[in-house]
């Protein structure tokens, strides 16, 4: 056989062999790019999960804001409404201390009256001839 015929017969295996291991690595590729494809779509359907998992989350926050805030602006009218009905009775008192201030002026008046008159009930009953 000729040089020429045994050179190009190892240059077809030669090509046969890379195009053969061009194949394999194609194909593994192809798997591996598969695989990849698959993960990928797994983690965007947990990070999708996730994501309405937190929107949940955070409506669930949002409504108990709400209900806080509602109660804190009724806790705010009960401690308003407290207030004022402080104020009134502080206003009473005052005005209570202020008419037994005046109370307590008449007594002191009416006690001097009462020593007076006593006084001069004693005189009179030391003029008074004895009984006996």
């Amino acid at each position: 056989m000729d040089r020429r015929v045994t050179a190009l017969e190892g240059q077809v295996k030669t090509v046969s062999h890379f195009a053969g291991l061009a194949q394999r690595r194609y194909e593994a590729t192809a798997e591996c790019v598969g695989l990849v494809q698959v993960e990928i779509k797994a983690l965007r359907t947990e990070m999708n999960e996730r994501f309405d998992a937190l929107g949940e989350s955070v409506g669930k926050l949002e409504q108990r804001m709400d209900r806080f805030e509602e109660r804190m602006d009724r806790f705010d009218e009960r401690v308003t409404n407290v207030e004022g009905r402080l104020a009134k009775v502080e206003d009473r008192l005052t005005n209570v201390e202020n008419r037994l201030a005046r109370v307590e002026h008449r007594l002191d008046g009416v006690e001097m009256i009462l020593k007076s008159h006593g006084e001069m009930l004693r005189e009179i009953l030391q003029r008074l001839p004895s009984a006996a």
